[in-house]
C-alpha cells in the first residue's frame, strides 16, 4: 500500500494518502474538501543497516540541487 503525497491548488494544503487499492482515485484535500488535488513527486530515501555513503541526491554533487537535471549516467540520483 503506497503512501502518496498531494498538493491542493484550490487551499495550498499539503498532505499525504494511504492507498488501500490499485487505481483508487486521487483523493479530496483534507482541509478544504477540494476535488483537485495534484500528486507531487516526493524522494525516498531507504534506511540501510551499517549506513552507505551518501547518494548523489544528499551531496552537493547532485544536479538537481543547482535546478538542472540528472546525467543519463547518474545512477545513485533518486531524482531519476
Amino acid at each position: 500500500m503506497p503512501i502518496y503525497e498531494y498538493s491542493c491548488p484550490d487551499c495550498g494544503n499539503n498532505f499525504s494518502h494511504l492507498h488501500k487499492r490499485l487505481g483508487e482515485s486521487v483523493p479530496e484535500c483534507p482541509k478544504c474538501h477540494g476535488k483537485n488535488s495534484k500528486k507531487q513527486f516526493s524522494t525516498f530515501a531507504p534506511a540501510t543497516a551499517g549506513g552507505s555513503a551518501p547518494s548523489c541526491a544528499q551531496s552537493g554533487a547532485c544536479p538537481m540541487n543547482a535546478g538542472g537535471s540528472p546525467p543519463q549516467c547518474c545512477t545513485t540520483c533518486h531524482h531519476r
